[in-house]
């Protein structure tokens, strides 16, 4: 254990649109019950100057053994990215993290992430988490543990996000350049978090703990907080602006994993990408059915290692 005389501080960002006064004291009560000191709470909330923008004001006074400050971005539709820089530039500490307004860190989550960091001198660390389905009580319905991963692959994450955001913490002294302001992409309204990891973890490898220090909690009651959907008028229209958005976030991630396997010179190979001139001649060429065999093949082993990686 590491002693709180020996701490700095350490922040954590929380983006909201309000609407769920229990769940964000919840996880700000989560913060605060952390053995670690000091520590800060950025929250970020997008909406207009209204009666829940009055009531997150109440927070700094209600959690006054942490720091905790409320900013608001009155931009419209959905700036879920924006609101993470904003919330980043914001911080103080020198440790960050984020946390979600409905999710929850067990008590040990920043000491126990903090000395791994100390004692592998990496960039950021990461924790095992918990999925926790809940009714509208905020009762527990069922846990499971479908992120566990026996040990970190970029080659997964490549493949699927398995970090949800409040997983890690982020030593920013030690970031790379392209990631030390504003590192969220303002234009994804889907995979934010995503795109961010992709190249956290391209430019620096983490150190991992086995424990479960945090929960992603599920409400099965509904609710949509996804501001590009909650004005939309209509079942249908509403599916529709999701597959569109969620089309879109696809490409613009796809181009991200493009750009960063090309600025290295093993990056295509070990991805398994096809080099761009050879992409090109194969785009003129008649497929050769050998090759598509073998691509057939390597796709379903790799799928059998994902798998294999989530059961042990």
């Amino acid at each position: 254990m590491i002693h709180s005389e020996q701490s700095r501080l350490v922040s954590f960002v929380m983006r909201t649109v309000g609407g769920r006064p229990r769940e964000i004291r919840r996880a700000i009560a989560s913060v605060a019950a952390n053995d670690w000191r000091p520590l800060e709470v950025v929250v970020v909330y997008q909406g207009a100057e209204n009666a829940q923008w009055e009531d997150l004001q109440k927070l700094p006074a209600e959690f006054a053994d942490i720091n905790v400050r409320v900013v608001r971005n009155p931009a419209s539709g959905d700036r879920r990215a924006e609101n993470l820089n904003i919330g980043w530039a914001h911080a103080n500490g020198r440790y960050l993290g984020f946390l979600d307004d409905d999710d929850t860190l067990a008590p040990n989550h920043v000491s126990l992430l903090l000395a791994a960091l100390q004692a592998t001198s990496k960039t950021w660390a990461y924790a095992q988490v918990t999925l926790r389905k809940e009714n509208a009580d905020l009762e527990i319905v069922s846990e499971s543990t479908p992120f566990r991963r026996h040990a970190f692959s970029l080659k997964s994450l490549w493949s699927e996000n398995f970090l949800p955001i409040h997983s890690f913490l982020i030593d920013r002294s030690k970031l790379h350049a392209a990631l030390a302001e504003r590192p969220f992409h303002e234009e994804l309204d889907r995979s934010e978090d995503w795109d961010f990891l992709l190249r956290l973890a391209f430019y620096h490898e983490p150190a991992m703990i086995e424990e479960f220090t945090a929960t992603y909690h599920v409400s099965t009651a509904g609710g949509n907080t996804n501001l590009s959907l909650m004005d939309s008028a209509g079942r249908e229209e509403r599916e529709r602006l999701n597959r569109e958005a969620w089309a879109r976030c696809k490409t613009i991630v796809e181009n991200r994993k493009a750009t960063l396997a090309a600025s290295v010179w093993w990056g295509n190979d070990y991805f398994g990408l096809p080099a761009p001139a050879a992409a090109a001649q194969d785009q003129q060429a008649t497929p050769n059915p050998t090759i598509q065999r073998r691509s057939l093949r390597e796709r379903v082993i790799r799928k059998l290692i994902r798998l294999l990686e989530r059961l042990l």
